[in-house]
């Protein structure tokens, strides 16, 4: 366990390149492996989990991946090397995504229906998740691979809360997204599962079997609703989701 959270370590530290997939001696061999490799890179890094990433293929299953606490860009944050800037990034993915805060946990161990999870939700955000891959090709990498490196994950921005998001048809809500004053997508919803709630319910279930929970306070993002948009670095990114907030960032 420990050579491969180095190797992942060394790749983020830009002293190895990106690798096509993990040495098959140390690439994790369950989903159980690799969440756990990615919490040891957390902890070797010193970071701090603040919030989560859901992708879900399908409304029956999910990966998860920890966001850190230091790369939860809140309103108006410039991105300004966080902690886990992955070094020699040439490029940077967009993904425009609806976001909820947590105002109290959902400890491990029960089953949650969605209202109960809804109940523990004290707002939700227009989202910006910046996605680097520390492998050479993503979609070409073993699955276990890419899940124990993070799913991409690198940074997440928010917009401010909005307290009255229940009023909002979130699985249509009108989306803007620019890069540098020029709109490159415009559409409603666009949620690969139309419900941008699955993934939360999913995601207090997931965390909740896995012994570790929601806690007061972490964030859940819960996937793109414009694929994902690949940029170079000193681009401004703009997105908004009407009626629910704007989110903004210079890479």
């Amino acid at each position: 366990m420990d050579d491969v959270v180095e190797r992942l370590l060394r790749v983020r530290r830009g002293e190895l390149p990106r690798p096509a997939a993990l040495p098959a001696e140390l690439a994790p061999r369950s989903e159980a492996e690799a969440y756990l490799v990615q919490l040891q890179v957390f902890k070797r890094l010193g970071a701090y989990v603040g919030g989560w990433k859901a992708s879900m293929p399908d409304p029956t299953q999910g990966w998860s991946a920890p966001i850190a606490s230091s790369n939860l860009l809140r309103a108006g944050a410039p991105l300004a090397a966080p902690a886990l800037l992955t070094a020699r990034t040439p490029r940077v993915g967009i993904e425009p995504e609806i976001a909820f805060t947590l105002a109290h946990a959902l400890p491990a161990g029960p089953v949650y229906t969605r209202g109960q999870v809804l109940q523990a939700v004290a707002g939700a955000h227009a989202a910006l998740e910046l996605c680097v891959c520390r492998l050479a090709d993503f979609d070409a990498a073993p699955v276990l691979d890419r899940l124990a490196d993070g799913l991409m994950n690198e940074a997440l921005a928010l917009s401010a809360p909005c307290a009255d998001w229940r009023s909002l048809e979130l699985k249509r809500l009108p989306l803007r997204l620019q890069v540098d004053g020029e709109v490159v997508h415009q559409g409603l919803g666009g949620h690969p599962l139309q419900d941008p709630i699955v993934p939360l319910v999913w995601m207090a279930n997931h965390l909740s079997a896995r012994g570790i929970g929601l806690q007061a306070g972490d964030v859940v993002t819960t996937g793109s609703c414009a694929g994902i948009r690949w940029v170079l670095p000193g681009r401004h990114v703009h997105a908004e989701f009407a009626g629910l907030g704007v989110v903004e960032v210079r890479i």
